[in-house]
């Protein structure tokens, strides 16, 4: 039962440590009417980022409260020798681009909000 239960642990540890994001793989460009970015910060640090990722261009995330996060691409993090899921990473712009904008949950996670576009 112990070995088990040891098991069970180790591989809950490596899902945990495989969702985390270097602090070294975004920049913030804007606070926004952000007073406090520790919370920000360890959402972001928590989070899978690399499916907004590109590989030779930096991407943006907009929040509603007006903070700009600036996502390393994946190339400049292989350079700076940081872990990076290529198989997350875009290829090209999605074919439907949502405009979405992320928020900080009550919870501490960050969460896509999709914008409504109009069909004329």
């Amino acid at each position: 039962m112990k070995s088990f239960l040891t098991v069970v642990l180790l591989f809950a540890g490596s899902l945990l440590y495989a969702s985390q994001t270097s602090s070294q793989s975004f920049v913030i460009k804007e606070k926004g009417t952000v007073t406090d970015l520790t919370p920000y910060l360890d959402a972001l640090t928590k989070s899978d980022l690399d499916k907004y990722r590109y590989f030779d261009k930096r991407s943006v995330m907009k929040f509603e409260n007006g903070m700009i996060v600036e996502l390393l691409s994946a190339n400049e993090m292989k350079a700076l020798g940081l872990s990076v899921k290529t198989e997350r990473v875009r290829t090209e712009d999605p074919k439907f681009d949502s405009g979405s904008v992320f928020k900080l949950a009550q919870n501490g996670v960050l969460v896509e909000v999709l914008t409504k576009t109009k069909y004329k």
